[in-house]
């Protein structure tokens, strides 16, 4: 039996042990600790795919990932797999195949139909938010650009920190969300900082549905995911908190998925493959021109420009519009250009793009845990 069969059949067990077996499960876990060992030891052979199961097995057993992991190149798979508790009163585990919420991962679909309307010369980067939306009423609408509510310089405040404050509460309208924050002083001057705005993804979601004529979802379908045939991967709303695994607190309490609304900030339900072909696609003209990948995928916004009680701190890489930049280490020497973005909120989830190799990592998770996974990403490097 391979370290990761064992693995597997210990996770399991944790699912369906009862409070008076922890201690044994603690041990099995103690054992698959020396299993690795043990087999990297005698089994100095293996093949790559196999040594990487088993480091992804052993990120599971450090608390550091509970879902699903994808790394391909390009269109080519290499490893999908996921690990952890899928239903807890069902005593089911994770597979790989399941559907999860994306949630900011959404801010790349946002982007990009944005950047078909600039493409197809209907709207431009310059142009203010007061001619594209009059409906927003800031007194200072005007000074606010497409550009930069792409870029997260705008200023105008994130309905969802102001809701994590306590200053809205979580059951409000977008409609009325949106007047309370026309009512409140930008963050800063648009333009002059980086600070990430979920509630200018809603606006550049609506602008979507002005310009478009059609419901912010029906245009997303219609213009990403039936193009690349993203057959799983819709909006919360179309989705019954029983088709998804069990999302869990930090008290290990379940946690209901609520359907998300307000559109544009991200939030999606997907899969690991259906993400997969979403992030091959990057780059591509059934997307976007090679004009607009290049500018999305420029740093516009920097973490110099962050002001100091920003938030949240994941999103402080440079950022181009609905991607992180990022430089990361590709192999024993060399680092590369990738594009990526994450999200939190139900679990936490990440996807990346090297540029130029076209090494693609995708992770969620269905309990918040840090959704970069840098050990993967240096075990990658020199393996």
């Amino acid at each position: 039996m391979s370290a990761v069969q064992v693995l597997k059949r210990i996770h399991i067990l944790e699912v369906v042990a009862h409070n008076d077996q922890k201690e044994n499960a603690m041990k099995l876990y103690v054992w698959y600790i020396l299993l690795v060992f043990t087999t990297q030891i005698t089994f100095g052979q293996k093949s790559n795919t196999s040594e990487l199961s088993d480091f992804i097995g052993r990120l599971y057993v450090e608390g550091k990932i509970h879902g699903g992991v994808l790394i391909a190149n390009s269109e080519d798979i290499i490893y999908k797999d996921a690990w952890g508790i899928a239903k807890k009163e069902d005593h089911t585990s994770l597979n790989g195949n399941e559907l999860f919420s994306i949630n900011s991962m959404g801010k790349m679909f946002t982007s990009i139909l944005i950047l078909q309307l600039v493409d197809e010369g209907i709207i431009s980067l310059d142009d203010n938010l007061n001619d594209l939306l009059k409906d927003f009423k800031h007194p200072e609408a005007s000074e606010i650009t497409l550009h930069d509510l792409l870029a997260h310089r705008s200023g105008i405040r994130d309905y969802f920190l102001l809701q994590l404050n306590g200053e809205m509460p979580f059951d409000i309208s977008k409609e009325e969300m949106l007047i309370e924050v026309a009512n409140m002083d930008l963050k800063f001057k648009p333009g002059t900082k980086f600070n990430y705005s979920n509630t200018g993804y809603i606006l550049l979601s609506l602008i979507v549905e002005k310009y478009r004529e059609k419901n912010f979802y029906e245009v997303m379908e219609e213009r990403i995911f039936n193009v690349l045939e993203m057959k799983n991967t819709f909006p919360k709303s179309e989705l019954d908190s029983n088709q998804v695994s069990d999302y869990f607190k930090s008290d290990g309490s379940i946690d209901k998925l609520i359907g998300d609304d307000f559109g544009g900030d991200g939030g999606e339900i997907s899969t690991l493959e259906d993400m997969h072909k979403f992030m091959s696609a990057l780059g591509s003209v059934e997307l976007l021109s090679p004009q607009m990948w290049t500018l999305a995928f420029t740093p516009h916004s920097f973490p110099k420009e962050v002001p100091e009680d920003a938030w949240p701190p994941p999103h402080q890489d440079p950022y181009g519009y609905g991607f992180s930049i990022m430089e990361l280490p590709y192999d024993n020497t060399n680092s590369a250009k990738a594009v990526a973005h994450g999200g939190a909120g139900m679990g936490s989830s990440f996807a990346i793009r090297y540029i130029d190799s076209e090494r693609i990592i995708i992770n969620w998770n269905n309990m918040f845990k840090n959704p970069i996974l840098i050990d993967l990403i240096n075990f990658l490097a020199v393996n």
